[in-house]
């Protein structure tokens, strides 16, 4: 069984006495240990999915499993939001150990893996910081180190870097790569951003309009490789994507205005 299996997924909402579909049969599958990256057009409940897969919204029917369990039952998810999530009154050092606050764990050892975390993604000389005080890079470093913390097995992130700058979104999506390389963690990752799920997942899967469905899948051998956005290769699969949220088919001969 692969680690992510979601069969015939589907979510309606009663809005009003009238039923709304989000999702209609979807699958997917994502092995452990890989990167997947869910892109779709506004309003085709890629956070919906996100939320189901987080254990948040148990109002589904069909199959989602996490390593064999409902999403509910697996202790081992963080989740990273757009907007951080952060505790705007707590510090650096206060955001990050939260987690294992609330879990239980000793002084001693939230001491030492909050130190250890905050040092590894540079943020160590800003722990008395508070985030209103913190570049958006930063802030998202910190998002990241909160979840990190709690050692999960799957970590999700609902589209993390849009709201940054072009360069510090390259830098987070290379800190990103590195801290997988490092963990092997299970990622599924929302964007809008085209290139950014061709550089990341080796998985794309490409949704529909709403009620929304996997549509395409995509195995990609791009993933992770540095030098590949200036390549033709990245380029032409920017562009397949591209043309097919628009619904369009790159291969279609192209219509002449008379």
């Amino acid at each position: 069984m692969d680690f992510l299996d979601i069969d015939a997924l589907c979510v309606n909402y009663n809005q009003h006495n009238h039923i709304t579909s989000a999702l209609k049969d979807v699958s997917l599958t994502l092995p452990q240990g890989s990167i997947g990256v869910i892109i779709g057009p506004s309003g085709c409940g890629k956070s919906t999915l996100l939320n189901i897969l987080a254990g948040l919204n148990m109002n589904y029917q069909g199959k989602v499993f996490i390593d064999g369990k409902p999403p509910q039952e697996s202790k081992e998810t963080a989740l990273i939001l757009q907007e951080y999530g952060l505790l705007p009154w707590k510090s650096v050092w206060d955001n990050v150990k939260l987690g294992l606050q609330i879990k239980g764990a000793s002084s001693k050892e939230t001491a030492e893996r909050t130190k250890n975390i905050l040092n590894k993604l540079g943020l160590l000389h800003l722990k008395k910081r508070f985030p209103i005080q913190l570049s958006g890079g930063q802030r998202q470093r910190l998002a990241i180190a909160r979840s990190l913390i709690l050692q999960p097995e799957l970590l999700l992130m609902d589209e993390p870097f849009s709201s940054l700058d072009a360069l510090t979104r390259e830098e987070m999506q290379d800190l990103l790569l590195n801290i997988w390389k490092e963990t092997h963690l299970t990622i599924v990752l929302i964007t809008h951003n085209i290139e950014e799920a061709v550089f990341l997942g080796q998985k794309i899967f490409v949704m529909s309009a709403s009620p929304g469905t996997i549509i395409k899948e995509i195995d990609n051998s791009l993933a992770g490789d540095y030098s590949a956005r200036g390549k033709m290769e990245f380029l032409e699969m920017c562009n397949s994507l591209r043309l097919g949220l628009r619904g369009r088919d790159e291969h279609a001969p192209k219509k002449l205005n008379p």
